[in-house]
């Protein structure tokens, strides 16, 4: 039996670690309510709410408040501990993903929480010619048209 429940305690482990290391887009995202996740988007706006209770900032990704499909929350008491946000382009959030009046939602704690995807050109493709290349610095990630992919 002590067995079994080692085993059991191993895959809950190890199905936790899977669903951190989910990367979901903003849209994605309201469909993993409850579970811990990565989520990435285009920061749309940013708003600290000074007269609110907690100063929480907002900060709406891939659309802006009022159609926001996805918000990153920093709480006031929070923000010396996240450090310094950028004010544009894309951010990913990780944490548990809550609702908060039916908009899907990240609320971070500390800068681990928080981290800006870098864009890499190390992945080789070969393309319509037979060649080997290399993709370009500013893709989407994925082969060029025409590639196929080698990794």
């Amino acid at each position: 039996m002590s067995r079994f429940i080692r085993l059991a305690v191993v895959a809950a482990f190890f199905s936790s670690l899977v669903a951190q290391a989910q990367v979901l887009t903003t849209a994605e995202a309201k469909d993993h309510v409850g579970e811990a996740a990565t989520v990435c988007g285009v920061i749309a706006s940013e708003n600290t709410a000074t007269g609110s209770r907690g100063t929480p900032t907002f900060i709406d990704l891939d659309q802006r408040y009022p159609h926001q499909v996805f918000i990153v929350l920093i709480w006031g008491s929070d923000k010396a501990a996240v450090g310094n946000v950028p004010q544009t382009g894309r951010l990913c959030a990780k944490g548990p993903i809550t609702l908060y009046r039916g908009v899907p939602e990240i609320v971070v704690h500390k800068s681990a929480d928080l981290y800006v995807p870098t864009l890499s050109n190390n992945k080789h493709y070969t393309n319509s010619d037979g060649q080997t290349v290399h993709s370009p610095a500013y893709s989407n990630g994925g082969p060029p048209a025409g590639a196929t992919a080698l990794w």
